[in-house]
């Protein structure tokens, strides 16, 4: 359907692409455009996956099936609904991130914290596949249909398929099995994200924070999907360094990380990525920043541990299984842990070995933030 056809909703104005930055980080491109051309063609595609997520845990994704103006038509609704939703509506609307651990509804801004114990400008409204599990805002009514549709097609059919290939690379027995594992009708996490940052600190704010707009960390989904804007914010650290990079914009393009779940899947042999939110550029400074994502965890039942027995590949690799067996999480315990305690209670461990990373409990577990 085309975009002029469809509810009128504001319209979010876009950075332009910088012209400062040369040194982005070097991301290898997975192209879907052969997927359906078979078990061969899926291979090879598999092992383009293969190397991304050995190296860094991130890739661009290309000829995913959705095209650059219904991505900018979705920017455009999460804009629509962050702006007009009356702040009255949105406190009772409020995600509860520490009573229940679940992201589904609106986190206002200053809920986390970043350096300096200087207090978040995100701005996020999140949505279950299944719009029933929440009261909705009124604002977004008339573009419902079109919200679950961009749902179904991205769980569907990209989503799908990114987790077939991710069984392929790893040689599965049952290479349908993340699919399984993700189930569109069973129930969890999953969710989309509209999310703004606003750029209005306060010259001690800025001090206090050193231009970090969001910590560096690692997602704790399986996959996280990133419509890819033109701000230059999106930061990653490679392994084998320190260094930040930022991500270069590719119109149209997707931006696919993996998480701490899937880094456990396979006992560290596909890298969760390493990450971070900085200020942009000096000349994309001063404006907003609007983003789309889909993040995924896997059904609430599923428990979370490193699939020896089913991978030859990670057996030939000579990993070592995540958690101890009594020890590891269903997909709920994780989800809803590390939700409660995201951003708020983090400190840095400055007698540690590593001044650059510090750890933090979640139930059985641990998870890692980075700076």
């Amino acid at each position: 359907m085309a975009v002029d056809s469809l509810p009128q909703c504001e319209k979010f104005e876009p950075v332009s692409p910088t012209k400062e930055v040369h040194d982005f980080v070097s991301l290898r491109t997975v192209d879907l455009a052969t997927y359906d051309d078979g078990p061969a063609a899926r291979q090879k595609i598999a092992q383009d996956i293969h190397e991304a997520m050995t190296t860094q845990g991130f890739f661009y994704l290309v000829n995913h099936g959705l095209s650059e103006e219904q991505i900018s038509r979705q920017v455009d609704i999460g804009h629509h609904i962050l702006k007009n939703t009356p702040e009255e509506e949105k406190q009772a609307l409020r995600a509860p991130m520490v009573e229940e651990g679940s992201y589904h509804g609106f986190k206002p801004r200053g809920h986390w914290r970043t350096a300096g114990n200087v207090r978040d400008k995100v701005e996020n409204f999140n949505i279950s596949r299944d719009m029933t599990r929440r009261e909705q805002p009124k604002v977004m009514t008339p573009f419902k249909p079109e919200i679950q549709n961009f749902i179904d097609y991205t769980h569907k059919e990209i989503l799908f398929k990114i987790l077939h290939l991710f069984g392929i690379a790893l040689k599965l027995d049952d290479e349908m099995l993340f699919v399984k594992m993700h189930s569109y009708e069973g129930h969890d996490e999953t969710w989309l994200r509209y999310m703004k940052y606003y750029d209005d600190y306060t010259e001690e704010e800025k001090k206090s924070t050193g231009g970090l707009w969001m910590i560096g960390h690692q997602d704790f989904t399986s996959l996280s999907i990133l419509f890819s804007q033109p701000m230059a914010s999106l930061q990653v650290r490679d392994y084998q360094s320190t260094e930040w990079k930022f991500v270069k914009h590719i119109p149209g393009a997707i931006i696919v990380n993996a998480g701490e779940t899937m880094m456990w899947w396979t006992g560290n042999y596909f890298k969760a990525a390493i990450h971070r939110v900085f200020q942009p550029p000096q000349d994309q400074r001063g404006r907003e920043r609007c983003s789309v994502f889909y993040f995924c965890v896997p059904n609430d039942e599923v428990v979370i541990n490193t699939l020896l027995e089913q991978s030859p590949v990670l057996r030939d690799a000579g990993v070592e299984m995540a958690h101890e067996l009594d020890k590891a999480p269903t997909s709920k315990e994780w989800s809803n842990g590390r939700i409660a305690i995201t951003g708020r209670n983090a400190v840095w461990d400055k007698k540690g070995e590593d001044q650059n990373v510090t750890e933090e409990k979640v139930g059985s577990v641990t998870t890692r933030w980075f700076r």
